[in-house]
């Protein structure tokens, strides 16, 4: 049985694909992880990502899985394709684009080794930009608050046991999808722990970060939230949270 998927997704990355597998090979590496499987997620990329993922597979690591769609579809439904078709081990996403330091990485590997799943927050915030790391705080205050959950930034990068999010349906499209399913673990009674570090480079998507689709996604994400364990008490117990060194 694969212990780690490591998804990397990708859209439009032709610049940071190949500098992003080998950081996280040089991880892996690094932390000695025997039994994973990388996935390199074309999301209907319009330019070279998908020839760099073939020439990836191709001349550096023919274990990887490539998986490509002609058509943009969005972190969320790519997760969820994934998730669809494996029941066991521990999923890390890592964005295509470089964003995530070594520390950061190396970091949510460690403390999954002694925890169900993983959460994550960066300490240099400015780098996503005044709107949205205040978009982000007032979000994730929002959550938090009405959920009854204690996080520092639902999300963030994350590691999640796949056994345990293959039963959950999750409602949310967008920009929501890790609030809900993170919001969901909290709620599971499982162990959990939370790990800081980076941002790798300065996000430039502020102009569509918070779209009006965003907004509903929001929106939609809390009522079927509220639904579900508020009124039907389907998730009722609080997670552990472990304090990981």
């Amino acid at each position: 049985m694969i212990k780690y998927y490591f998804l990397i997704l990708a859209f439009n990355e032709e610049r940071h694909l190949l500098k992003t597998f080998k950081k996280l090979k040089k991880i892996i590496k690094l932390k000695k992880i025997s039994s994973y499987k990388i996935i390199i997620n074309n999301d209907g990329s319009h330019d070279r990502t998908e020839k760099i993922a073939i020439q990836i597979k191709n001349k550096i690591d023919n274990k990887i899985e490539l998986i490509s769609y002609k058509k943009n579809i969005g972190v969320a439904k790519s997760i969820k394709n994934f998730i669809v078709n494996h029941k066991q081990g521990k999923l890390i996403v890592v964005s295509g684009d470089n964003e995530l330091d070594e520390i950061l990485l190396t970091n949510l590997i460690n403390a999954s080794k002694k925890t169900d799943f993983v959460l994550s927050y960066f300490l240099n915030r400015e780098k996503k930009g005044w709107f949205r790391a205040n978009m982000s705080t007032l979000f994730n205050l929002i959550f938090c608050t009405i959920f009854d959950v204690y996080a520092f930034y639902l999300q963030g990068p994350f590691v999640w046991p796949l056994d345990k999010i293959k039963k959950m349906k999750i409602y949310s499209e967008g920009i929501a999808y890790c609030s809900e399913v993170n919001v969901k673990l909290l709620n599971s009674g499982l162990k959990y722990s939370e790990v800081q570090g980076n941002m790798a480079t300065r996000s430039n998507k502020d102009s569509t970060s918070f779209r009006i689709f965003n907004f509903y996604d929001i929106l939609k994400t809390l009522i079927f939230l509220i639904f579900e364990i508020k009124i039907l008490k389907k998730y009722k117990i609080k997670s552990q949270r472990i304090l990981v060194n």
